[in-house]
């Protein structure tokens, strides 16, 4: 019943091991806990079988059968004195080479052609994302058709039999049956080609020469219009024409105009040679200088004395002094000034209006040289396009001659090689050992995929919601069972308490007494428990709550004095919880403690201001004043902050006996929760275990 020491814990902590194993609770407490999770994905794979059932198309399948006749006589081969010969090969290996040959991907590509491919698979229909834009290209379209028609046709050889059923699903009852007859057409139709001996090919070989030829002389006519870059070469030639002649006109006005402005350009040189250079202004007569050294001095005079009468009085020598030259340089001035004149003359400005109209003029007499050069450059350009035209004219024409003679001559051939096919495709049919036994026929009821559907929504939502369940049980980062803190942590669960109804009543106080009993026991090697220090990683925890209820059994169920240290926040609430009297000084460092309501309980007052709370207290120093609470009470317990928000649960945990972790099922988190015990661990503590 003993608690184990700190290295026991470490020893746990670091090597994550656990005991017992999960119970049926257990896994239900972890089911109810991703409950939300589980439904929602049970609930969407349900919702979505039912609507893929609801939405199920009822389907027909259209069935025919055909016969493969493999003796001597339907096969046509008799011998000489007309008995039937024996045949080489097995009858239902010929049937099994039948079925092959209607498997086939080539026929069923051409049923898919026949048949349409949006008449198969409607939503196949060649458009672009959303409707908008071009889709794929019409080939591709029927490869995928193809690959769909494959997966639903059924070809089969009855057992035992010489009968084969073709078989075909669909939506529409009247496309199941076309598309299982355009099938057997097909196969039938191949058939004769593979048995038959055509008289056709030749006739086929020369028009389908001819259609190369007819492809060939077609490119070399695009190449022969992309290279002489026309649409139409009788336009082209005409266009061409009248654009040299614009361009002939249009020389002719710049020739004339070039001509204006040379003439223009000989009238202003001509005049602007006649014009004066400079012409009068105006005349000027003053006698005011700008820079006159006597009128200069006698403001330096003026301001001068005008400082000095603010600071003395006027009988004073240097004023009287400065007033004698200021008069002195006055009558110079009205003496000895003298009197300028000035003439001016100025460029004449009609030499500068000249100049300006002669330069624009002479610019514009470039320009237009300039322009008859890329007039001249573009007729030259318009002569080699009419003369390219004409080159083309031939070439074009020759192409499209030949064309008309090849163009014929294809469709002679190929009209001859479908009189041959028709009468070959005559021929093989009398000839043939295949009998189509039954056409296509569907049932005027189809089936329906709901009901398995729904069954199978049902089954991979129960087997989805619970893959969902591990998953969320995987990542979830809380605790939810004592359990997974002992193999999380590697520290046993101490007692468990109902969050509902707290730590008093009921099985939590059983819980209690329970816990209690195992600190006063002591640890394993003997060891009595005196200070004890109540950790957590946050605030959400009820720490508070579960100090108070452990400090309140101790002293009331147990009839030990104890002292509760709160060190949360101001110091001050668990004296607020347990309506506390008034404080009275402990003697150790000036911690003050008060009376309690339970007796034999007291509880500090402003311990987080105190030398307790400080962090600059050496660890000395706060193990002797640990001592010395623990020295007058029977049990401390030290209510300390979070680890989260304050360092000082750290600095406690050397000098306490043991710490117990505080965890909250589906708040704290785990890695949260490993980091608080690593730093307990790391800074000298002992973990007794957690609640």
């Amino acid at each position: 019943m003993s608690l184990v020491t700190g290295n026991e814990a470490a020893r746990r902590q670091r090597q994550g091991t656990g005991q017992g194993a999960y119970t049926l609770r257990d896994l239900l407490i972890v089911a109810s806990y991703h409950r939300r999770v589980m439904i929602a994905v049970f609930l969407v794979t349900v919702v979505g079988a039912c609507v893929a059932a609801w939405f199920s198309p009822i389907r027909y399948e259209a069935e025919a059968r055909l016969l493969v006749l493999f003796n001597a006589e339907q096969s046509g081969n008799q011998d000489l004195v007309e008995r039937p010969s024996i045949l080489s090969i097995d009858g239902l290996r010929a049937t099994e080479s039948e079925v092959d040959i209607l498997r086939s991907r080539t026929l069923i590509r051409e049923m898919v052609r026949k048949v349409g491919v949006q008449t198969l698979f409607p939503h196949l229909d060649g458009e672009g994302p959303l409707g908008f834009g071009k889709g794929e290209p019409e080939d591709q379209l029927v490869e995928r058709a193809t690959d769909l028609a494959e997966a639903r046709f059924r070809i089969t050889a009855q057992s035992g039999s010489n009968l084969v059923l073709v078989a075909f699903s669909h939506q529409d009852r009247a496309v199941a049956i076309r598309a299982v007859d355009e099938l057997i057409r097909a196969y039938l139709a191949r058939r004769g080609s593979i048995y038959a001996n055509p008289r056709s090919p030749f006739l086929e070989q020369e028009a389908e020469k001819f259609r190369l030829q007819i492809d060939q002389l077609q490119r070399n006519l695009a190449d022969a219009k992309a290279k002489y870059k026309v649409l139409n070469l009788e336009q082209e030639i005409l266009l061409a024409v009248n654009q040299e002649d614009s361009i002939i006109q249009r020389r002719r006005h710049v020739m004339e105009r070039r001509e204006a402005l040379r003439i223009e350009v000989a009238n202003a040189q001509e005049r602007l040679a006649k014009l004066p250079e400079r012409v009068f202004d105006f005349t000027e007569r003053t006698n005011r200088t700008d820079n006159d050294e006597a009128r200069n001095a006698r403001i330096k005079l003026q301001l001068e004395r005008d400082q000095l009468r603010a600071r003395y009085q006027d009988n004073h020598p240097r004023l009287q002094e400065i007033e004698r030259q200021i008069k002195t340089l006055e009558q110079f001035q009205e003496k000895e000034r003298p009197v300028y004149f000035a003439d001016r003359t100025v460029r004449n400005p009609a030499i500068a209006f000249l100049t300006n109209h002669l330069i624009q003029i002479q610019l514009e007499e470039e320009a237009t040289a300039r322009q008859l050069e890329e007039l001249e450059r573009q007729r030259e350009v318009a002569r080699m396009r009419i003369a390219e035209l004409r080159e083309g004219e031939q070439v074009i024409g020759d192409l499209t001659r030949s064309l008309d003679v090849v163009d014929k001559l294809y469709r002679q051939a190929r009209e001859r090689a479908e009189t041959a096919g028709l009468e070959e495709a005559a021929a093989d049919e009398r000839a043939s050992n295949v009998r189509v036994v039954e056409y296509a026929d569907a049932p005027a009821r189809g089936s329906s995929q709901a009901a398995n559907l729904v069954a199978a929504g049902l089954f991979g939502g129960l087997l989805l919601a619970a893959v969902a369940g591990l998953a969320a049980a995987w990542n979830r980062r809380v605790y939810l069972l004592p359990l997974e803190v002992e193999r999380g942590l590697g520290l046993p669960v101490l007692a468990t308490f109902n969050e509902a109804g707290g730590f008093v009543g009921g099985g939590a106080q059983e819980q209690m007494i329970y816990f209690v009993g195992r600190l006063l026991a002591g640890r394993e090697d003997g060891q009595s428990l005196r200070s004890i220090q109540v950790v957590s990683s946050g605030e959400t925890e009820n720490r508070e709550g579960f100090s108070r209820a452990l400090a309140t059994e101790l002293a009331e169920g147990h009839g030990r004095r104890t002292l509760l240290v709160d060190l949360d926040r101001d110091g001050n609430g668990q004296a607020g919880a347990l309506r506390a009297g008034d404080a009275v000084e402990l003697g150790v460092d000036g911690i003050r403690a008060a009376p309690t309501r339970i007796p034999r309980l007291d509880v500090t007052v402003d311990a987080a201001g105190s030398t307790l709370g400080r962090m600059r207290t050496e660890v000395g120093e706060l193990g002797s004043l640990i001592e010395g609470l623990a020295g007058r009470y029977d049990f401390v317990i030290v209510d300390a902050p979070a680890t989260r928000n304050s360092f000082v649960a750290l600095r406690l945990a050397p000098v306490v006996d043991g710490s117990i972790l505080v965890v909250r099922a589906e708040h704290t988190r785990a890695p949260v929760a490993g980091n608080t015990r690593d730093q307990i661990l790391d800074a000298g503590g002992d973990m007794l275990g957690a609640v």
